[in-house]
């Protein structure tokens, strides 16, 4: 990826059976933003993110956990955005394979 291009999201990450596959696309001062493509059933355990944030699913479908608490959970699908605060502890769990972008603001 360079600068003044046109890109597919979906096009810049590829999936791994084995991990989470991560893909920093800028990062300037304490913005950050970063694509993500995790396999059915992969997930991330419970963090926190040091900003305010946002989620895109660009395809597929996760679960979306705040706080450790069931009531707290979110479904996010394909096309969907979804916002959260900085120090909120979540967690992020595939129910199809997925790609996502996190942008942290």
């Amino acid at each position: 990826m360079t600068h003044h291009s046109v890109e597919e999201l979906a096009k810049l990450i590829d999936f791994n059976d084995g991990k989470i596959n991560s893909k920093i696309l800028l990062e300037n001062g304490e913005s950050k933003a970063v694509l993500f493509a995790m396999k059915k059933e992969q997930f991330m355990p419970e963090h926190v993110s040091p900003r305010n944030a946002f989620v895109y699913l660009i395809e597929g479908e996760i679960d979306f956990q705040l706080n450790n608490d069931a009531s707290e959970k979110y479904k996010v699908k394909k096309g969907e955005i979804f916002f959260f605060d900085s120090d909120e502890k979540h967690i992020v769990a595939a129910q199809k394979d997925t790609k996502l972008l996190v942008v942290r603001i």
